[in-house]
């Protein structure tokens, strides 16, 4: 299983010199407030928020072929649907306040975020996904760097989510693959690739859905806090050795994604 060091990017990044890896010791001041060019984010007290940390996760059809199929083509397209989406939410959705007769939001058009794939979850199984941690700062028209005013980071999570897959899915279909709609806000899988197949790979979703249900929650907010809450971490396997793992329980659960990809 891979891990990325880390990559930069945004146009406010840019304007800060953060391009390709991310160095840790450079990330820790800049989620401090800290920035490159010398500029200090702080509120009135003195405080800063770190971040936000938006995470891109692929439906489980696309983690499979990546990862159990071997198509050595997805993960760079969902990286760049991950890009393509950060763009969007940079044109659209990046704010900060400036003060007057009473405190209001301008649009900024520029973010530094951190992305960082990964590949496997919570509980050992395949899956691509991306954190987008995007930091607590941005540059306005006056070239002041401020807080960013995240408001609409949060209320527009859902529609985030939907350029997200609507973009990912268009490059899916770039590599061949066919998909449907199987859920809201544009989730799709790819087709050929059973629910029943895509239940027994997703066991931290089973986890999760299973203690709602215990516990009768069925909010968006409420199965966020049920997902805080079930993070015990289960048995730990060596990254060296999760390729073998999944190709035994592949072997074991007789799935065979070789026809899908040639198709593709």
């Amino acid at each position: 299983a891979a891990e990325h060091q880390g990559e930069w990017g945004g146009e406010a990044a840019a304007r800060l010199g953060l391009s390709g890896g991310v160095d840790p010791s450079q990330f820790e001041n800049c989620l401090k407030g800290h920035l490159p060019n010398g500029a200090t984010i702080a509120n009135n007290a003195g405080d800063h928020r770190p971040g936000l940390d938006l995470t891109f996760s692929a439906p489980k059809s696309v983690s499979l072929l990546a990862l159990l199929g071997k198509d050595e083509r997805i993960a760079p397209a969902h990286v760049s649907a991950v890009k393509a989406t950060l763009a969007w939410v940079e044109q659209r959705l990046a704010e900060a306040r400036v003060s007057g007769e009473g405190p209001r939001a301008v649009q900024t058009g520029n973010l530094a975020y951190a992305m960082f794939a990964h590949d496997v979850s919570r509980n050992q199984d395949p899956q691509l996904h991306v954190h987008a941690v995007i930091l607590n700062a941005t540059q306005r028209s006056d070239g002041e760097w401020r807080a960013l005013r995240n408001d609409k980071l949060y209320s527009e999570n859902t529609l985030i989510g939907s350029v997200y897959h609507a973009q990912l899915r268009a490059e899916m279909q770039k590599l061949g693959y066919q998909t449907e709609i199987t859920g809201k806000h544009g989730s799709f899988e790819i087709k050929g690739i059973d629910r029943a197949v895509i239940g027994e790979w997703s066991t931290r979703r089973e986890d999760i859905l299973a203690k709602a249900a215990k516990l009768d929650i069925k909010t968006p907010q409420g199965m966020r806090a049920v997902a805080e809450r079930t993070r015990d971490a289960k048995e730990v396997i060596e990254p060296s050795k999760l390729a073998t793992h999944w190709e035994q329980l592949a072997g074991e659960r007789g799935l065979d994604l070789s026809p899908i990809i040639a198709a593709a």
